[in-house]
């Protein structure tokens, strides 16, 4: 694996919750990824996390140290403050030393999340290996069931990654043709899941060419799962398919957000 509420639908809003709308207040966001940094500029506050590991006999570790030591995760959770300032960050780190982690891990990091109250779950990562589809399938219903929509890394033409192919997960790709505050929604894939466009890239570093810095399907998952907790905020009870339905309802609207924090370096 590489980086990259059970509410009835019937129940949820289909219109007026807005993805330009709102800060994302009281929004609980989980970050799988490697850790974030909260001493970062971009970051700020972090309300706290978790780390996991897949230890040598395939037991599930759990430990304390969530910070991150590879920049990946702190790059995401800059671009959820920057676009949902008032959600509240949680770290759930699986990347240690480099960025790849078991899919075991993966799925107790959906299931931890989900068990300490996220209402959005950023995966900015995807595995091809269909031999772990009853996996992630399991820990994604365990989520659901507990009110956490899930936002996926995903690739165009790829409808196989995981578990970004899950029915009740919004995947998301990066388009570089999307700029900070634009998206594209539609359906994709064999069973006409949906399928987000998003901006490919973090906010940018001073010093640094945004095209030398990170970017790709981990950052437009970033950008949507924003869009989301923004919605969350509005519409609490908005499972993953009424979020999809509302992003796509108001994708031709054209505002842009006051509060989205822009591209501006700090």
């Amino acid at each position: 694996m590489t980086a990259q509420g059970l509410s009835r639908p019937d129940a949820a809003p289909q219109t007026g919750a807005s993805p330009w709308l709102g800060t994302g207040q009281g929004v609980s966001i989980a970050v799988i990824d490697s850790g974030i940094n909260p001493k970062h500029s971009h970051v700020g506050r972090v309300e706290g996390g978790i780390a996991i590991r897949l230890g040598e006999d395939g037991v599930v570790i759990f430990e304390d140290d969530w910070n991150d030591a590879l920049g990946h995760g702190t790059a995401i959770a800059g671009v959820l403050r920057a676009k949902a300032p008032g959600a509240l960050l949680y770290s759930v780190r699986i990347f240690h030393q480099r960025l790849q982690a078991s899919p075991a891990a993966a799925a107790a990091a959906i299931r931890w999340a989900a068990d300490h109250g996220a209402k959005i779950i950023n995966c900015s990562l995807s595995t091809p290996e269909a031999q772990h589809r009853a996996l992630f399938q399991a820990a994604c219903d365990h989520a659901a069931a507990r009110g956490a929509c899930i936002v996926a890394a995903s690739l165009p033409g790829h409808f196989g990654l995981l578990p970004a192919s899950l029915p009740g997960v919004i995947a998301v790709a990066a388009d570089p043709a999307c700029s900070w505050d634009e998206y594209r929604g539609g359906t994709a894939g064999p069973s006409g899941e949906p399928l987000f466009l998003a901006h490919p890239s973090p906010r940018p570093l001073p010093g640094r060419p945004q095209e030398k810095n990170l970017q790709g399907a981990s950052f437009a998952a970033a950008h949507i799962a924003a869009w989301a907790a923004r919605i969350r905020e509005q519409a609490p009870m908005a499972d993953a398919a009424a979020i999809a339905r509302i992003l796509v309802a108001h994708e031709a609207a054209g505002a842009v957000p006051s509060s989205s924090g822009g591209l501006q370096s700090s």
